[in-house]
């Protein structure tokens, strides 16, 4: 069973409340949201929460996630390095489109499915 825990997996297998762990062993936090567009297959990235007292939360991009498994994330920066990334804020995204009820449609700000 530990072997397939530490089989490598893809990101979308990446499972709420998995340990973050730094390269050298250190456990920094732990995974809230997988930033990603999903039917564009684009990985950004995990948000995770501190351990720290802070509990905050960081975006660790894909280009520092150094491995993916079915217990863990880990990093390729060290506990310094990612508890020094900025504090994560959700984007929200809106495009312009039609809006309105029944005759009276307009064009103005609709939230975006992205």
């Amino acid at each position: 069973m530990a072997e397939q825990l530490d089989e490598e997996v893809s990101w979308r297998e990446i499972g709420l409340h998995s340990p973050v762990t730094s390269s050298d062993g250190q456990q920094v936090g732990e995974v809230v949201e997988v930033a990603a567009l999903d039917q564009e297959d684009i990985f950004h990235g995990v948000v995770f929460k501190s351990s720290r007292v802070s509990r905050q939360h960081h975006l660790a991009p894909a280009a520092d996630i150094a491995r993916v498994t079915r217990n863990a994330v880990t990093l390729s920066v060290d506990a310094a390095a990612a508890e020094n990334y900025p504090e994560f804020h959700e984007l929200h995204i809106e495009r312009v489109g039609l809006k309105g009820l029944w005759r009276w449609k307009h064009y103005g700000w609709k939230d975006s499915k992205e």
